[in-house]
């Protein structure tokens, strides 16, 4: 990655701009944030903070690394999990192949700081943003860009819009799902895909991408092994022309090892794109995560039921909770009800509420037996706890959040912490 750009972010000063930090960061960079020594639990952040635990970034980072080296798959996580440079860049050290994208506007992130393999996950039909493309390819030839097609008539937009390029774009055929997102919906869709992709003169066939995550319920781990065995079948109907590597890719962050397993034989790079890995989560994805605590059934409704054990981190072949929510209790109006200073705007709630674990009072850290968040607002949490707890006004309550993907977006800078919860660092987003 672009070492100037990187370098510019570690020095960009700390101030109005960035929620869960305190007034005094005014002139403090991430780079110096180490020596202010500033504590959560001493009261030195104002709330609500998102904060990422350094001890378990480290872990997930390293152990998704690894999984993937010791099963000979390529990593090229989903960047829009984070849209963070700074982690893109820990990623990328540790051996990710590239990084995934959704749309033109993160490729455009990803370029500004110099990554140089992107994967867009993504039909590309629009002509300002492929003549864009168009341009940085031509411009970099180390520039490896690859998107998607799932139609001859996108294909064919596509064809119409660059006319030709100086260099062909890469083009992965899409298989899909019935009733899913984009993806050719059959077989012999997707081969008349791929003829079109091979007589374009602005295209080249590169390889074939599908998408399983959008699988749940009783009979999900049958449906993506069925699904696979489909994308495995499409590979072996089409011609790449003598192409030296062809790729191919599916894989989320909840059945990236059945795509390992069922894809292993094909003769191509097998791309994983799974990005919530970094993070994990206490909900949706250490349900579901083959390197979390997945049930026998991949149902949604199970990972929403009891509180998450955040701390419990001591399995070295598990991911980790790293992203933690915490709002300070602004009321108790009723004995089982207090309002925290966390809302909608601050933690995700699309999939799961945030899960108390915590609570930082004036007897110091304990446990949050008995607390349930059940509702949010805009800014405030609503939660519910047992009458005789003794939770008070001012006090801190901790929360595992689930699915990380919309807790990112609402946070411009996220202070990184020790597990002592003493500040050592932060990292940027770009939404």
């Amino acid at each position: 990655m672009e070492s100037d750009a990187l370098a510019a972010l570690r020095g960009d000063p700390i101030d109005w701009r960035y929620k869960g930090f305190p007034a005094a960061a005014d002139g403090v960079t991430p780079a110096t944030l180490r020596e202010r020594g500033w504590n959560l639990l001493a009261g030195d952040l104002p709330t609500p903070v998102l904060l990422l635990k350094e001890n378990a970034l480290d872990h997930n980072l390293r152990l998704m690394a690894d999984w993937c080296s010791a099963r000979g798959v390529s990593l090229a996580p989903h960047g829009k999990t984070t849209m963070s440079p700074e982690l893109y860049d820990r990623q990328l050290a540790l051996g990710a192949w590239g990084i995934t994208a959704a749309n033109i506007a993160q490729v455009r992130v990803y370029r500004a700081f110099g990554i140089e393999r992107v994967l867009l996950a993504n039909e590309l039909v629009e002509p300002a943003a492929l003549r864009w493309v168009a341009a940085e390819v031509a411009a970099d030839p180390q520039f490896d860009f690859y998107c998607l097609a799932d139609s001859v008539e996108a294909v064919q937009r596509m064809t119409e819009a660059l006319k030709p390029p100086r260099r062909p774009l890469q083009v992965l055929v899409e298989l899909g799902l019935a009733g899913g997102r984009t993806g050719a919906r059959s077989l012999d869709q997707a081969a008349e895909v791929a003829a079109a992709v091979s007589d374009s003169p602005a295209l080249e066939l590169a390889g074939v991408e599908g998408y399983e995550g959008i699988l749940h319920g009783e009979n999900a781990f049958a449906e993506v092994d069925d699904f696979l065995d489909e994308l495995r079948l499409l590979v072996s109907r089409m011609d790449f022309d003598g192409r030296e590597e062809i790729v191919v890719t599916a894989g989320g962050s909840a059945y990236f090892d059945q795509v390992a397993d069922r894809l292993s034989a094909v003769p191509a790079r097998l791309v994983l794109r799974s990005g919530c890995y970094v993070t994990h989560d206490s909900g949706f994805y250490e349900h579901l995560s083959p390197l979390g605590g997945r049930a026998t059934r991949p149902d949604r409704a199970a990972a929403a039921t009891g509180k998450r054990p955040q701390a419990a981190v001591s399995d070295p072949q598990r991911l980790w909770p790293a992203l933690e929510a915490w709002g300070a209790v602004l009321s108790r109006p009723e004995p089982e009800l207090a309002l925290l200073l966390m809302g909608k705007r601050d933690a995700p709630y699309d999939i799961d509420l945030p899960f108390p674990f915590a609570v930082r009072g004036s007897d110091g850290l304990r446990d949050s037996d008995g607390m349930e968040v059940v509702d949010l607002n805009d800014q405030h949490a609503f939660l519910r706890l047992p009458a005789d707890d003794s939770l008070a006004v001012g006090d801190l309550v901790g929360c595992g959040i689930s699915h990380p993907c919309t807790a990112f977006d609402k946070w411009r800078l996220i202070p990184i912490v020790d597990d002592d919860y003493t500040v050592v660092d932060a990292v940027h987003t770009f939404f």
